[in-house]
């Protein structure tokens, strides 16, 4: 168990599931009396990862009721869980009307229960303008060896910080399967010739980078893996943030073959602390 909270039981992916499945009701029906229930009443509940958490039931059912007052015609598609111990990591899928305009918002929920009620929320998104329904594998969980995916994922991030931080491709493209899938974005086709595209295409850009990686959770042949990384990108202007959280999947052969990005920027280095689910 992690310090710092007492939880009753774990959950399972089944309880996981119906937990997600009411949340997506009560989001489909803008009911925030109903998003309160499925949280413990000093819950936190972090809707952007650069802003301070709502806490408590009080402080909750004010931002919900408060972010769906525009919403109409809501449809919420809810993700398999990845279910680790007392962590969960869902991904969500929504379409619907804010102010009169169709919108997308794609995002990953990572949830911390006590008992059968969440008691930590952080969540990543993106909204893009326009209806467009999950593509077909997203939010998928396939079988495998959790322990030998957390190692797959550790190598991973050693790959990824050593990578970039260098600014160099080697030690970041070794960590996937030749044909892996990546996606910078949910909402993005996968880019052109993989990984090793997407770098040739950001790494002119961007200097001065510091990062900092966890896994967060691992099931099955999946990982959820979180960073903050600051550095200077021209593209953007100058010095920016970025905070993510990466779902992967891994072969038998420890290499990455599908990776989703969900990510938020900040225009400016934020301190050590900030920017990390919490």
């Amino acid at each position: 168990m992690r310090p710092g909270r007492v939880y009753c039981h774990i959950m399972d992916a089944r309880s996981v599931g119906r937990w997600a499945a009411s949340y997506a009701r009560a989001w489909e029906q803008r009911n925030p009396d109903a998003v309160v229930e499925l949280f413990t009443p000093d819950a936190t509940y972090r809707s952007s990862i650069f802003d301070a958490p709502h806490t408590g039931s009080a402080e909750i059912h004010a931002y919900w009721q408060r972010a769906t007052s525009t919403q109409a015609d809501v449809r919420v598609w809810m993700g398999a869980p990845l279910v680790d111990g007392e962590r969960a990591a869902i991904e969500w899928w929504t379409v619907m009307s804010d102010e009169g305009e169709r919108v997308t918002l794609p995002g990953c929920l990572l949830l911390e229960f006590d008992g059968e009620r969440c008691a930590r929320l952080n969540e990543y998104w993106h909204s893009e303008p326009g209806a467009a329904e999950p593509y077909e594998g997203w939010g998928r969980i396939t079988d495998g060896d959790a322990e030998r995916t957390r190692d797959a994922a550790a190598r991973w991030i050693r790959g990824w910080k050593a990578g970039w931080e260098a600014l160099d491709p080697a030690p970041i493209v070794a960590a996937y399967a030749p044909d892996a899938v990546h996606r910078s974005m949910p909402l993005r086709a996968p880019e052109d010739g993989g990984v090793a595209g997407y770098l040739a295409r950001c790494f002119p850009d961007e200097s001065d980078v510091r990062s900092r990686f966890e896994v967060w959770a691992a099931s099955g042949a999946q990982a959820l893996t979180v960073y903050v990384a600051t550095l200077n990108d021209s593209a953007e202007g100058g010095d920016v943030t970025i905070a993510s959280c990466d779902v992967l999947r891994f072969g038998d052969d420890g290499l990455c073959t599908e990776q989703r990005d969900y990510w938020n920027v900040a225009p400016r280095r934020v301190p050590d602390g900030e920017g990390r689910p919490s």
